[in-house]
């Protein structure tokens, strides 16, 4: 798909104001105790928190907008999020980094001056989504939402056969939730793969890595969820290809909990994944 046909705003139309700079903060959060990061009333969420951590530091109030929306107990490691100061504020990027007072399950990674154009979410060029899978007999209480757990891990092949059927341009109505708000739904996805990695805990971890230009609403816990369950069968990768192909959400399987998916980084180098669209023109 070209970038043209992501439909994204121009970049002027959420240009910084005259008179104000624009920070960028990459943070990683536990999600496990926040309803998600959108503000939602009476709700704790991480972008109020993160709000009102700024807003106190600055003395003002401040908005804090994300690269991404998680849901509900679904963590990040490399959100990234922007706010604008006026350019009389002295204080310099790195303080936001030690000095803002926030809860345990809430780090600031790194903040940063970013271009008067640069956007968290329109400028962002792909997304890379981490989902953990644990088997029971390995799984530890350290790990107490903060992976998924099934009986045994399926095989690493299998697993393989399956995720490589959703690299490049689809159509992923089968696994988009009913909320979706989405004009449409064709995604570029540049990686997908599973690893198998030793854990801090001992034993394996099943490590789901898939990278893309954008992705619908419960697409990365549906595609997980329905390749598990997909294994639990030993299906081969032609099942699950039927069900991609089918565009139909009733087609797909289970939806993976949010406990184990990571928004795990964000990127905004336009050259990065540049081989993907000149390889599909």
């Amino acid at each position: 798909m070209a970038r043209s046909d992501w439909h994204r705003p121009s970049p002027e139309k959420f240009a910084v104001s005259e008179g104000m700079r624009r920070l960028a903060m990459e943070v990683a959060y536990n999600g496990s105790g926040f309803s998600g990061w959108q503000i939602q009333s009476g709700q704790r969420t991480v972008q109020q928190t993160l709000g009102d951590a700024v807003s106190s530091f600055l003395g003002f109030p401040v908005v804090v907008f994300g690269s991404g929306r998680t849901d509900s107990k679904v963590h990040a490691m490399g959100q990234v999020c922007h706010f604008d100061v006026p350019d009389s504020c002295v204080i310099p990027p790195s303080a936001f980094e030690h000095a803002l007072i926030l809860p345990p399950d809430i780090t600031v990674r790194r903040c940063y001056d970013a271009p008067p154009l640069f956007h968290s979410r329109f400028s962002a060029m792909a997304r890379e989504y981490r989902y953990l899978v644990r088997s029971c007999k390995d799984f530890t209480c350290f790990e107490n939402g903060l992976s998924a757990k099934v009986k045994n891990l399926p095989p690493l092949d299998l697993m393989q056969s399956y995720a490589g059927l959703i690299k490049g341009t689809h159509d992923f109505s089968s696994f988009c939730a009913s909320g979706d708000l989405s004009e449409s739904h064709f995604r570029d996805i540049y990686e997908s793969e599973f690893l198998i990695e030793d854990s801090v805990y001992g034993g394996k971890v099943l490590v789901y890595r898939i990278t893309g230009n954008a992705f619908l609403y419960h697409m990365v816990r549906s595609l997980v969820g329905t390749m598990l369950a997909l294994a639990q069968t030993m299906a081969p990768k032609e099942k699950f290809s039927q069900i991609l192909e089918s565009k139909d959400r009733s087609q797909a399987l289970d939806t993976a909990k949010p406990e184990g998916l990571y928004l795990w980084r964000i990127s905004f180098d336009e050259d990065e994944f540049k081989w993907f669209e000149e390889e599909c023109q």
